[in-house]
């Protein structure tokens, strides 16, 4: 193999790998950003649990299973009633 041709396949596949990083950088960057806020129906942008969440710090339930359950009781009956609990 002459001292050209090994140049040339050198160059040939510093090309092809430059070509392949770039179609990788362009297809990265494409892709959209996650949204920042929470989705709609999250328990962040739900009245009830925030109703429910300030009821049980209210009323100083300790984390633990005391407070779980005191949120779930508490999202059950607004989801019954139709509306966010009383606060």
């Amino acid at each position: 193999m002459s001292k050209l041709a090994r140049e040339t396949l050198c160059l040939r596949a510093i090309v092809l790998a430059a070509v392949t990083m770039a179609a990788g950088s362009v297809a990265l960057a494409d892709d959209n950003p996650p949204p920042s806020n929470p989705p709609a129906g999250a328990r962040h942008n739900n009245p009830a649990w925030a109703a429910c969440k300030k009821q049980a710090d209210d009323q100083k339930i300790q984390p633990g299973d005391a407070h779980r359950q005191f949120m779930k009781t508490c999202l059950k009956s607004a989801k019954n009633s139709g509306a966010s609990p009383a606060t």
